[in-house]
């Protein structure tokens, strides 16, 4: 008996198949079964053109649905443990014994409080019609404002709230934005809620790469330093000080009103 895979165990599950049964539409269908251990949320992609995918739980209850047209398409789903099926099935009659291969990654969503946080990835090897997007999301609980940082080369991301509109986003298409300081880059202004991040990854990637997207809170440069005295500058002001206050307290004890006048003594 061959062991069902736990997705909850890996950061990347590929099932692969080949749509050989009659589906319940009357188009050739596949049925593959996963394992989740605990809570978490993941990412379907379906990388073959025209080619529909349900995930179904242990009730028989749809958690996902979606199809792919002309190009690959994902899904997200909230998952507890269990057993689940993903039913594979082709949108049109007549396509029979066809390969696919559905990935599944988790979806990272973590907290970002007022100290920032981190989205953590891997960009892989692009096959088929797959654009290299990766969906993940974003539980903000101390809004400010974040400079955004993606260490992927030639790579974009967008950042949008619950009404899918991007409220920031960037690239790291030139050296340069790969380089500089990272209080330059791309900021985003979030308040507390949830968001979405979409990442396209480098087209040329060979090989597994981590990757991360690192939020740093915005803070006001430092104030420059006081510039520095010199030496004979302190000397003349410390002098001048003493002179006033001199002059200050020769002024108070002075009982003569007109101390220029002289008095003549006739012998």
């Amino acid at each position: 008996m061959v062991a069902l895979p736990n997705i909850s165990t890996v950061n990347y599950t590929k099932i692969k198949g080949t749509t050989n049964q009659l589906g319940s539409r009357g188009t050739q269908a596949d049925y593959q079964q996963f394992t989740v251990s605990k809570n978490g949320e993941f990412n379907f992609k379906i990388n073959e053109t025209n080619t529909a995918v349900k995930i179904v739980d242990q009730n028989n209850k749809v958690v996902a649905d979606f199809s792919s047209n002309t190009e690959s398409a994902s899904a997200a789903a909230k998952l507890g443990p269990g057993t689940y099926t993903a039913v594979i099935s082709q949108k049109m009659k007549g396509v029979n014994n066809r390969a696919y291969s559905l990935e599944v990654t988790p979806r990272e969503n973590p907290v970002i409080t007022a100290g920032g946080g981190m989205i953590k990835g891997t960009a892989r090897k692009l096959e088929g019609n797959d654009p290299g997007v990766q969906k993940h999301g974003l539980n903000v609980v101390q809004g400010g404002e974040f400079s955004v940082n993606l260490s992927m080369p030639n790579a974009r991301w967008a950042i949008m709230d619950k009404d899918n509109k991007v409220v920031a986003s960037g690239d790291t298409m030139s050296k340069a934005s790969t380089t500089e300081d990272i209080l330059k880059k791309p900021s985003a202004k979030l308040k507390p809620g949830q968001y979405n991040v979409v990442i396209v990854q480098d087209s040329k990637v060979e090989r597994d790469t981590p990757f991360s997207l690192q939020l740093v809170p915005k803070v006001e440069g430092l104030a420059a330093p006081a510039e520095q005295e010199r030496p004979i500058d302190k000397t003349l002001r410390e002098r001048d000080a003493r002179l006033k206050q001199w002059a200050a307290a020769g002024s108070s004890t002075t009982t003569n009103k007109n101390p220029n006048k002289l008095t003549l003594a006739y012998a």
